[in-house]
């Protein structure tokens, strides 16, 4: 459990009049007050609060009535643009002032000229601005300009057009999908809606309020819709935060009355800007579902829209109270493909004082992610408002990449296995064993009669191939030149004393051979050990030019050359299959036949002519045993 202190930001604007550091749930809660005189004066608080720096557009509505007003949010949403509340008389010193202050090319205007008249879009044109006006013949027909020109492709809300409180809760939210709000009468449609929602195909429709406010019979003449209800507006507020609990920044809310439209509306302009909530209050009073749905949150910052005689101070407090604080972060693990987009996420979850988890925003050290390289990689996380970080292990895995071949060779009449797994060489040059399930196997028939026979193997559950290359030869003797390495072979054979030949059948069945410090100068016969994957050789007479068997040897994972007289081991480049290889004191000149050894764990080189150990730099690093270095800091250390 960690013991967190949350950070406080303040943040300032000329419109905001009030900044309280409100103590709850053992943390300080920004809470600030944006407010002006009037409700004019709150909207261009709020504009001022969120486009400091102007605008291109600006929304126009009525600040006299909410049915045509009620529209505009998803609006001014669209064109990412300051709503304004204006009288229907005209323009004011102070509305002018700030339109000359966003100074922006277009303006839209929601509402008919009983609602604004003329004469403020005329005041408008004046100032250089283009205007355009939404509007129709009732609250109905101006709801549905808007929403042709916000369009559907998100969806669209569907709410009461004879109350404001369920179209102030959804502002905020389709403002920031994207969502234009249809308003509807309680029990039929208008003919022109009937019209417009007959033409909506795989859209998705989202009623807010309960039956009260629209009907079943409503319902029943639109497409398939989903409905938000609740006992009152304040429930479905709540219910409509928890429903799109994912699209929102919840560390942030708004907050404004519930009883007027507004300040409500002007708020909705400006929480789309971080995709935040708007929690409406019953006047002084946190409904109950509010304060519920606080209680489990994690907030940062509380942004009261109205003034003191509209949601008080005591309110306020009440609100910084409710709150839950962060009581765990559980850092992450990521496992992700090699080349696969991955984005660090938005949100991460944490375990709140109340027992309860919630999604929290944090904000990573770096923005960008690469994929490109196998490895694994940390990314450090602050989250906003705590004095905690939360670290993010990403494990680039790699991709697959060739898997290995087989070859085997067996006597005529023998009996013979396909082997249950293969080794996978994947993007970084790393390798894994993977189950591999064969498409056929060797008969009776087969292994009685002299030939070679390919088998193909599917690797896992994945689309890799391999292959394995059986050979069934006749058994023959085995032309052994060197005395020394006859007889350490019959020896191994237990066969000391035989004056017979060694056969095929003799070597195929060795698959490790310890023939070191027997005075060997001649490897001729070694060839036909085709299944051997070790062989020791060290402490004998080999000369470069005695290494050419070994060529043969495709399955050879272990080779001890040390202490002999070689100088040259071209030889051995094909050994790509080798996890250990001694050549310590040698006469080797040079290293660069066995560069591509790139399975090589355990290497030993000392004691040769050449300290130039370059070649071998691209596997360097997963050499777990080695008795030399690249350079000097290696040495150290």
């Amino acid at each position: 459990m960690l013991n967190l202190k949350r950070i406080a930001i303040l943040v300032t604007s000329a419109w905001i009049f009030t900044l309280m550091m409100v103590q709850g749930a053992d943390a300080e809660v920004l809470s600030s007050r944006l407010a002006g005189s009037d409700r004019y004066q709150t909207a261009i608080a709020a504009s001022q609060s969120g486009w400091p720096t102007g605008s291109k557009a600006v929304v126009v509505t009525t600040g006299e009535n909410y049915p045509d007003a009620l529209s505009a949010a998803p609006l001014a949403g669209k064109y990412d643009a300051p709503l304004l509340l204006v009288p229907r008389s005209g323009l004011s010193t102070d509305i002018l002032n700030e339109l000359k202050r966003l100074s922006p090319k277009n303006a839209y205007i929601v509402g008919g000229n009983g609602v604004i008249s003329a004469s403020v879009e005329k005041q408008i044109s004046s100032m250089g601005i283009s205007v355009r006006r939404y509007s129709g013949q009732d609250r109905y027909d101006t709801a549905q300009a808007v929403a042709r020109e916000v369009g559907t492709g998100q969806g669209v809300f569907v709410t009461s057009g004879t109350g404001f409180a369920d179209a102030l809760a959804v502002a905020p939210i389709a403002t920031s999908k994207g969502m234009p709000i249809l308003l509807v009468p309680k029990d039929e449609l208008t003919p022109s809606l009937k019209k417009y929602v007959g033409r909506m195909k795989n859209v998705d429709i989202v009623i807010v309020g309960s039956e009260r406010e629209v009907s079943r019979a409503i319902e029943a003449q639109l497409p398939v819709a989903t409905r938000i209800g609740g006992v009152d507006a304040y429930a479905r507020n709540i219910a409509l935060l928890q429903f799109y609990k994912d699209s929102i920044n919840q560390t942030k809310i708004y907050f404004a009355t519930g009883e007027s439209y507004p300040d409500a509306l002007g708020a909705a302009a400006l929480a789309k800007q971080g995709h935040n909530p708007l929690i409406l209050l019953k006047g002084k009073q946190i409904p109950n579902a509010a304060q519920n749905y606080l209680r489990s949150k994690v907030i940062n910052q509380m942004i009261i829209f109205g003034g003191e005689g509209i949601i008080p101070a005591s309110t306020i407090n009440q609100l910084a109270a409710l709150p839950a604080e962060i009581a765990e972060v559980k850092n992450i693990r990521v496992n992700v493909k090699e080349q696969q987009t991955y984005n660090l996420p938005k949100t991460v979850a944490v375990k709140t004082s109340r027992g309860n988890l919630e999604e929290v925003p944090v904000t990573w050290n770096l923005g960008n992610v690469s994929t490109q390289r196998a490895g694994t990689y940390y990314y450090s996380g602050q989250i906003e408002g705590y004095y905690t970080t939360v670290e993010l292990e990403l494990i680039v895995e790699p991709l697959l990449g060739k898997a290995d071949t087989f070859t085997a060779e067996v006597i005529q009449g023998s009996h013979y296995s396909l082997p249950n797994s293969v080794v996978v060489t994947l993007s970084d040059q790393s390798i894994k064993q993977y189950p591999v399930i064969w498409s056929s196997s060797p008969t009776v028939s087969m292994l009685n009669k002299i030939g070679t026979y390919t088998f193909t193997g599917t690797v896992g559950d994945t689309n890799l191939k391999t292959t394995l290359t059986l050979k069934v030869s006749e058994d023959t003797a085995i032309t052994i030149k060197d005395s020394n390495f006859l007889w350490a072979l019959k020896y191994l054979l237990d066969k000391p004393y035989s004056t017979q030949p060694i056969y095929r059948s003799d070597v195929l069945s060795i698959t490790h051979l310890d023939v070191k410090e027997c005075g060997i100068s001649d490897l001729t016969g070694l060839e036909m050990f085709t299944n051997l994957k070790s062989v020791d050789l060290r402490n004998n007479y080999l000369e470069s030019s005695a290494l050419a068997p070994l060529q043969q040897l495709k399955n050879l994972k272990y080779l001890d050359l040390s202490f002999n007289n070689l100088e040259s081991i071209t030889s051995l480049s094909n050994l790509t299959s080798l996890t250990y290889l001694d050549l310590g004191y040698n006469n080797i000149k040079d290293y660069a036949p066995i560069k591509g050894m790139t399975r090589l764990t355990r290497l030993f080189l000392e004691g040769n002519a050449s300290e130039d150990y370059s070649p071998i730099r691209g596997y360097y690093d997963q050499l777990i045993d080695k008795d030399f270095f690249l350079d000097s800091v290696d040495y150290q250390n």
